[in-house]
């Protein structure tokens, strides 16, 4: 089964405008974050979908290839326009988000596992949440039932005694569940929650949660304070490889 990572990224970020074009280590970040599909050996084809020719030139200035999909609502209907717009599109598709980098790559790895799961609709990955994180609203955090099954995402700690898992904003959806996920209307959890995730789990999605190791990277960049943090980790990490 083919499998294709799609990277949406937008322009107008709330919290960082420009998010994706920010500078890191000489090379813009939704760059940094094609390169980390394009290189995984479990990923068959990697392209962005983005809203703005500024952030395809740059991805296409680097090798890569993107596709310009107009405004949309969330990252999944920017994922689905980019997908219908691929001649021959088959398999399953990655949304990977571009405001993480650097993603581990064994997360990539057990993200296509679950893909190729026979009862995989919906997959993704959750590792445990460092001391005080669980209160960051920016950290979406994920609850499971003993299957490894979604019960709930929320930007509060849930379950509220512990423990907390942080959601990793990667999603797999086997062949057909891309465009069943994007068709559904807005739920009152989705609403009240501004978690698109949410839509499908009340429609009746099944979506299947691996537990993952810690990041071992530096993790999403949501803010200025993130971005200095990723900038800073792979100065570090240049230095260290020289």
């Amino acid at each position: 089964m083919k499998i294709t990572a799609i990277i949406p990224a937008r322009m107008d970020a709330s919290r960082l405008p420009g998010k994706p074009l920010a500078d890191i280590g000489g090379t813009p970040m939704v760059v940094h974050a094609w390169r980390a599909a394009d290189q995984h050996p479990d990923i068959d084809d990697a392209l962005v979908a983005t809203d703005h020719p500024d952030i395809a030139q740059a991805v296409e200035d680097a090798g890569g290839r993107a596709i310009l999909t107009g405004e949309h609502p969330s990252g999944t209907d920017r994922c689905l326009a980019a997908w219908q717009a691929l001649e021959g599109a088959e398999g399953a598709v990655i949304n990977l988000q571009g405001d993480e980098p650097f993603p581990n790559p064994e997360h990539l790895t057990a993200l296509c596992q679950l893909l190729h799961e026979p009862h995989t609709q919906v997959a993704t990955v959750r590792r445990l949440a460092e001391p005080g994180e669980a209160d960051l609203t920016e950290r979406v955090k994920v609850e499971c039932d003993a299957d490894g099954q979604a019960l709930r995402f929320s930007r509060t700690p849930v379950p509220p005694a512990g423990p907390h898992h942080i959601h990793l904003g990667l999603y797999g959806f086997a062949p057909g569940w891309l465009e069943r996920c994007a068709s559904l209307p807005i739920g009152r959890l989705e609403q009240k929650e501004r978690l698109e995730q949410l839509r499908w789990l009340e429609a009746g999605v099944n979506i299947h949660v691996v537990d993952v190791g810690d990041a071992n990277g530096p993790g999403s960049v949501d803010t200025q304070d993130d971005l200095e943090r990723v900038r800073q980790w792979l100065a570090n990490r240049t230095a260290q490889d020289r």
